[in-house]
């Protein structure tokens, strides 16, 4: 009866640990501001990136989408590093940020609209980015 007391709390107390989430990649949804609808078009581009919390601006993942997508859920990796020295797993804290480019543009633009993360850690999941400030 003990070794089946101890199976059952044994496999209660895996059952209750959360996963370990991946530090490899960052997950979370974006969308846009209700304020900035009538200032977007549904053909603007959305570029939606991971870059360190400090250091180089220089962005570690990037994937480009468009206003209609949105609200869209993304997730970043190392698989889309723009380097491979330069990988979300190789930083101890990110930011991830999600811009409109009006002009389809990767160079930041006055008139853009963005939003961005806090510091995150990679592996992290859940973010909801918003995009609700135009650059000036």
């Amino acid at each position: 009866m003990n070794n089946f007391i101890a199976a059952l709390i044994a496999a209660v107390t895996f059952a209750t640990i959360p996963a370990h989430a991946d530090p490899t990649s960052v997950s979370g949804k974006v969308s846009i501001s209700p304020a900035l609808i009538e200032k977007v078009s549904p053909d603007d581009t959305v570029f939606i990136l991971a870059r360190a919390a400090q250091g180089s601006r220089m962005p570690l993942a990037v994937f480009r989408k468009q206003v209609k997508d949105l609200p869209m859920a993304f997730t970043l990796d190392d698989s889309m590093a723009m380097r491979p020295q330069m990988k979300l797993s190789g930083f101890p804290l990110i930011v991830v940020a999600a811009r409109i480019s009006k002009s389809g543009g990767a160079v930041t633009r006055s008139g853009d609209f963005e939003g961005s993360s806090a510091p995150i850690q990679p592996g992290t999941t859940g973010l909801d980015i918003v995009i609700d400030t135009e650059l000036k």
